[in-house]
């Protein structure tokens, strides 16, 4: 009687590679061929990560398509390299590399961001994981390193973080600059009803002085109205509002608003118009900005002048037939030649308390107007500001005109006929 054999036992040989910190192993079956070949076509049609690994001392052993892709190394090229070569030369001298490995194998992984370097010199910003990997003893035999490429991502970052500085330097400078200007009309507005309160109080009450200082207050409050409209209109691209403007009319209006400035300072104001100045086609509230910019500025400009009077004159005229100027010159001191073109630059004042904000909106202004500002002196003896725009050709002032009747209302573009006004 034959005794049946038994079937001899094939061993299994499965070698366990352990991630220090993870109780999920990297496991390569050597009775599976089938499942590590599976595992390798996975990790090497994976394109969007360089997923490879290193040995303990950080050379390279292995190479994935991802990897080629991000880094421009072929695997035949890249095997038995060491890993630093990624790195730039600043990391390399300052020991990331190494760092990196170190950290990896005591605290259980590396993870961070930084510049890497590609085959050809370029560099592109990476996010980066490296983890150890251990046998069943424990004993560090390597690293799994994954990388990718996340400069996109980086710039958008970047490009987000721009716009939100720029959006905050905006509002700063919105605040920045149209603080003085609506300080201005506030402190007209305090007086006014101090003043009117202590008309009314007096015994009998003075109504005509009262009635005056309420005046005062009521075209104070509708010149801070113009004044937020202007800012509004600036800012707001979606409110650009352009018409038919007369600029004497806009001179007169903001030297009559500013009187109690002229008068607080002790300026003569002067005011030298041409009669029937061609119009320009434009925003009327930021003009009248730029013009009551410059003519408070020289008010403040004339402060520190005591050995001559102080004289502030405002010009309108013609230019070659083709533009209109609007000059405005005093006597103060003057501004230094080296300065004069740096005035225009945001930040840049030449007042103590300044925010260098005034002059370089209304440079924007009249730049968005296809004109130009600019300043002259001599250092010595007062500057000179001047705005050129190009007067409105006939076509805009029919086209504005036809507008205004469309909408049964009147165009206000008829120039007011006189002579040249002197306000002393």
């Amino acid at each position: 009687m034959k005794r049946r054999g038994r079937t001899a036992v094939k061993t299994r040989h499965t070698k366990r590679v352990k991630r220090k910190g993870n109780d999920a192993p990297l496991i390569a079956h050597q009775d599976n061929p089938r499942a590590a070949v599976q595992f390798a076509i996975l990790v090497q049609s994976i394109k969007d990560y360089a997923i490879y690994m290193l040995d303990k001392t950080g050379h390279i052993i292995s190479w994935n398509s991802g990897a080629e892709r991000i880094k421009g190394y072929t695997r035949d090229e890249i095997i038995g390299q060491h890993f630093s070569r990624f790195y730039t030369d600043l990391d390399q001298k300052s020991g990331l590399p190494t760092k990196a490995l170190r950290r990896a194998t005591t605290v259980g992984k590396f993870e961070g961001e930084g510049w890497r370097v590609r085959k050809d010199g370029s560099q592109f910003w990476a996010s980066v994981i490296i983890n150890p990997i251990h046998d069943d003893s424990g004993t560090l035999i390597g690293f799994a390193k994954v990388t990718r490429d996340v400069t996109e991502r980086r710039q958008a970052q970047a490009m987000l973080q721009r716009e939100r500085d720029n959006k905050l330097l905006n509002a700063t400078a919105i605040v920045a600059a149209i603080a003085p200007e609506i300080r201005q009309p506030l402190t007209r507005i305090i007086a006014g009803g101090s003043a009117a309160q202590r008309f009314l109080k007096m015994v009998p009450p003075a109504h005509d002085k009262a009635q005056a200082a309420l005046e005062g207050i009521v075209n104070a409050g509708h010149r801070t109205s113009e004044i937020i409209d202007g800012f509004r209109t600036l800012f707001a691209k979606d409110d650009q509002r352009q018409q038919l403007v007369d600029l004497n009319e806009i001179i007169r209006s903001v030297v009559e608003s500013l009187s109690n400035d002229f008068n607080d300072h002790h300026v003569e104001p002067r005011t030298n118009l041409t009669a029937k100045l061609p119009h320009v086609y434009g925003n009327k509230s930021q003009l009248q900005e730029v013009i009551s910019n410059l003519i408070f500025n020289a008010i403040e400009a004339m402060e520190t002048t005591s050995d001559r009077s102080r004289v502030l004159l405002v010009k309108s005229e013609p230019r070659d037939h083709q533009a209109v100027a609007v000059v405005v010159e005093d006597s103060g001191p003057g501004i230094d030649k080296d300065r004069l073109e740096g005035i225009f630059t945001t930040f840049v004042s030449t007042k103590h308390h300044g925010m260098g904000l005034g002059l370089a909106i209304s440079r924007m202004i009249i730049d968005c107007h296809g004109g130009k500002l600019t300043a002259s002196s001599d250092g010595k003896d007062g500057a000179s500001f001047q705005f050129v725009l190009p007067m409105a050709s006939e076509d805009s002032e029919d086209k504005d005109g036809a507008r205004a009747s469309a909408i049964g209302g009147k165009a206000d573009i008829v120039p007011k006929s006189g002579e040249d006004d002197t306000f002393r």
